[in-house]
């Protein structure tokens, strides 16, 4: 059995997605002290095998250190992948040229070696980054790791760019992220009919398949996708406060 987390952790800046904790401006630079290693005592308890990280902070003044790095050597951890999510070509380069801004990343840490890492890149939108990687369980599954769109035409456009990425995959896939569907579920339809992959939501109770804002959670922008080789064990929303989303849990079995 395999253990996968997959949370956006908010670069630790500790909102619950209520709209006046946001004049707390002040959290971007200075987030709440130690509140990474509250983070990590809660994940230790759930002992996960993957953990993938939307909006973490890989070293700026803001974190002090790579949170990615803190993350796998607290967890036991022997293998990551970080990525910057801003592209280095056209006018977005200028973010990796800008404190805080170009430490901002996704990561996927796990306890197996990764390998095989790929970068593949949105046309459109500013978080364009998808980072992919395989890791053996003991076959090859690969993951992809991926932060969509806020304006929902760029999203429509992102998702086609996944579905590509996705059908070019031998391996079983675990596509994962926060997709920011605003407009519900029927975002991802098209993503869900025009590859192998579907979800578990059902295994959970309907009113914890939602993942944000985390103080009452109203709409679903975090997913798990897998290929039908992957067989899903446990499907959980998390009740965590750390962040404006809700992590997911997800236990899987590959099919040999």
């Amino acid at each position: 059995m395999v253990r996968l987390i997959v949370y956006n952790i908010e670069y630790c800046e500790g909102m619950t997605g209520l709209w006046w904790e946001y004049l707390y401006f002040w959290r971007i630079f200075f987030p709440p002290p130690k509140l990474d290693q509250e983070i990590v005592e809660q994940l230790k308890k759930l002992k996960p095998d993957i953990l993938a990280l939307v909006e973490v902070d890989t070293g700026s003044f803001r974190a002090k250190k790579d949170e990615v790095v803190f993350f796998e050597q607290k967890l036991g951890m022997k293998s990551f992948v970080e990525k910057v999510k801003y592209p280095i070509h056209g006018w977005l380069k200028l973010f990796h040229h800008i404190p805080i801004l170009d430490k901002q990343a996704n990561a996927i840490i796990a306890k197996k070696k990764l390998s095989h890492v790929k970068y593949h890149v949105f046309h459109e939108g500013t978080k364009r980054l998808i980072i992919e990687a395989t890791i053996h369980l003991p076959k090859k599954v690969t993951m992809l790791l991926a932060h969509l769109a806020l304006g929902g035409e760029t999203r429509v456009k992102q998702i086609k760019e996944l579905i590509a990425v996705v059908n070019n995959i031998k391996n079983p896939v675990i596509l994962m992220g926060d997709f920011n569907t605003f407009h519900g579920e029927k975002e991802i339809q098209i993503l869900l009919d025009k590859t192998h992959l579907h979800h578990k939501f059902s295994m959970d109770k309907l009113s914890q398949t939602l993942t944000q804002p985390t103080y009452h959670p109203s709409r679903r922008l975090d997913y798990v996708l897998t290929s039908k080789q992957i067989k899903v064990k446990k499907y959980n929303v998390l009740n965590y406060h750390f962040s404006d989303h809700l992590p997911l849990l997800i236990d899987f079995d590959v099919k040999k």
